[in-house]
């Protein structure tokens, strides 16, 4: 099977400390891998090292078989970035800019024409289940869980490979998690999408993905199928394992 991303030996070292690496990893072509780890496990370091957002400071990191490594993401690099869909913790949509213009941004660099632009926005707007008259609202008009699906609209906008995603989950309520993850599957078999997922909730990582990467402390301690991942002994996956699983026998208890 094609690799759609490689690192080897990737390392990034601020302040004298290396706070990711070295990590030797591969994402095959059409494949969801979920990331997963505490705070400061070096998590979205290693998602924004795919896509230059972050430059690594030894080892080499491969996209699609181009080398990322010493690209100029201000020249050579624009057209790695906009091949690859990224959807970002927080959303970061342009605030001033209407939902329509958020997801035509990327195929309007591109040089789409407007016609394919409001084809593919009325494509995606359908897709994340919401309203056609969506597209003339503003990100300050939108639910937390609105804006997310617009935010990976944006991010599928262009017809990527690869699909970046840093903390899809993070503060919507289940129904809404489940509605975007539901749709991020879509996408994925939709698009031939590979998928590379950060999360710090083991519970989405693992039922949301067919390979879990735990990191600890910049480094990968384990990489796995969810359900060879739960039947590891490592000390980090077993305290992200226990966190989920306790919770779950105190719901229980209530009944």
């Amino acid at each position: 099977m094609v690799d759609m991303v490689q690192f080897e030996g990737a390392a990034v070292v601020r302040g004298g400390r290396a706070i990711l690496g070295p990590v030797s990893l591969r994402v095959a072509a059409g494949e969801m891998v979920a990331v997963c780890g505490a705070s400061g496990a070096g998590k979205t370091t290693l998602l924004r090292l795919v896509n230059g957002l972050v430059r690594a400071d030894a080892g080499q990191i491969w996209v699609n078989g181009l080398l990322v490594n010493g690209v100029d993401v201000a020249g050579a690099g624009v057209g790695l970035r906009r091949g690859i869909g990224y959807a970002a913790q927080g959303v970061g949509l342009f605030p001033h800019w209407t939902v329509a213009e958020n997801i035509g941004a990327v195929p309007g660099l591109l040089g789409w024409g407007k016609a394919r632009v409001s084809e593919r926005v009325a494509e995606l707007l359908e897709m994340m289940g919401l309203p056609a008259d969506f597209g003339g609202r503003r990100p300050d008009q939108l639910s937390g869980g609105q804006a997310s699906r617009v935010g990976l609209a944006r991010a599928l906008a262009a017809g990527p490979k690869l699909l970046l995603l840093d903390e899809p989950f993070a503060a919507l309520d289940p129904e809404t998690r489940d509605g975007l993850a539901e749709r991020i599957g879509v996408a994925q078999r939709a698009q031939a999408l590979t998928v590379l997922m950060v999360t710090h909730d083991l519970a989405d990582a693992l039922t949301r993905s067919r390979r879990v990467v735990v990191m600890e402390a910049g480094g990968v301690v384990a990489d796995a199928a969810p359900a060879a991942l739960l039947r590891s002994g490592h000390p980090a996956v077993r305290a992200l394992v226990d966190s989920p699983v306790a919770q779950a026998r105190r719901l229980v208890a209530l009944l």
